[in-house]
């Protein structure tokens, strides 16, 4: 299969299907113990050391620019992965449609403290853009979710279609995925979909305001909206991109909700913040909780805040095609 030309970000997503090219092959990295990587980073003379195990994704053309600071800083290293991006896009990659995930109400995030926790990212494009099935499976539900709870609670998502995958996570659950907020649906319970399969169309049933798909990914009960994963951490990547993902905690440990993380290059500049709350599910091998996606491959600035304003975290990271930079970030505010 050839590359589909990425006309709106002037990439290519990469080609084949990656639950073809990764399924079953994920444990058996795993059990053969594929070396695993470690990034060491140093603040505030706390050093900190963060095992990684995974790979990423894309970019899209609202990216600003802003550019990086010309301080001398240590350079972190991108990581070799060894769970790789396994899903589809659930929207073509085509000109004219929207296939990254929403800048603005990422995974975990609150969109600045005016919405829910989010449990799923947003593909937004008009009504009846086809949706997609991220990868073969099985579907298990397929309809309006007034009379089964598929989601937070009933008549949430509206029209919904969940698909169990004969994929598992490297803590060996198995993974579904969920398309929500559909003007209509083409497949029923139980029905075997390939990759790429239409299913239904983007529309505002349920909750949702204006047209746009909602998309999870689970570990676990397919039906269980307490199973989320960061769907970010499993869409296959474009060409030459990376990620960058990390966990900001405290003098303690824990995590530190929705401190605001600016990853910026020469030519990019991405703004998001830190999950917002207990709701969210980290990866338990990752144990992030950020996640900056779709970066082109190069080198980039990590800036992040404290409370007060005053530069908490500062630090240059390289970015490489289909890796992972993870950065573990103590801040004492």
């Amino acid at each position: 299969m050839g590359r589909a030309s990425d006309v709106q970000s002037h990439t290519s997503i990469q080609s084949g299907y990656p639950h073809q090219r990764f399924a079953g092959a994920i444990h058996a990295r795993v059990a053969a113990n594929l070396a695993v990587a470690m990034v060491v980073l140093c603040l505030g003379g706390i050093v900190a050391a963060q095992e990684a195990t995974a790979t990423a994704a894309g970019n899209d053309p609202g990216t600003s620019t802003a550019a990086p600071s010309a301080s001398a800083l240590a350079t972190a290293t991108a990581l070799a992965g060894i769970e790789p991006q396994v899903l589809s896009r659930p929207i073509a990659v085509t000109a004219g449609q929207v296939h990254w995930a929403d800048r603005t109400y990422p995974y975990g995030s609150t969109q600045w403290d005016t919405r829910p926790v989010h449990l799923g990212v947003e593909f937004v494009n008009p009504r009846y853009t086809p949706v997609l099935a991220a990868a073969s499976g099985i579907v298990v539900f397929a309809g309006a979710d007034v009379d089964t709870l598929v989601g937070p609670q009933l008549d949430y998502y509206g029209k919904v279609v969940v698909i169990e995958h004969d994929l598992r996570s490297l803590d060996d659950l198995p993974i579904s995925t969920l398309y929500a907020h559909l003007h209509s649906i083409t497949v029923e319970v139980g029905e075997t979909v390939e990759v790429g399969d239409e299913i239904g169309d983007v529309g505002s049933t349920g909750i949702a305001i204006g047209a746009h798909l909602h998309f999870e990914v689970r570990a676990g009960d397919p039906l269980d909206a307490g199973k989320t994963r960061n769907p970010e951490l499993w869409l296959e990547n474009y060409v030459n991109h990376g990620m960058i993902a990390g966990f900001i905690h405290d003098d303690s440990g824990g995590p530190i909700y929705g401190k605001r993380v600016v990853a910026r290059s020469d030519s990019s500049w991405r703004e998001v913040y830190s999950y917002g709350g207990e709701r969210v599910n980290r990866d338990p091998v990752w144990g992030e909780n950020f996640v900056v996606s779709d970066l082109p491959a190069g080198e980039y600035e990590i800036v992040i805040l404290k409370a007060s304003g005053a530069i908490g975290y500062r630090r240059h990271v390289d970015v490489l095609p289909d890796k992972i930079t993870f950065v573990d970030v103590h801040m004492s505010e």
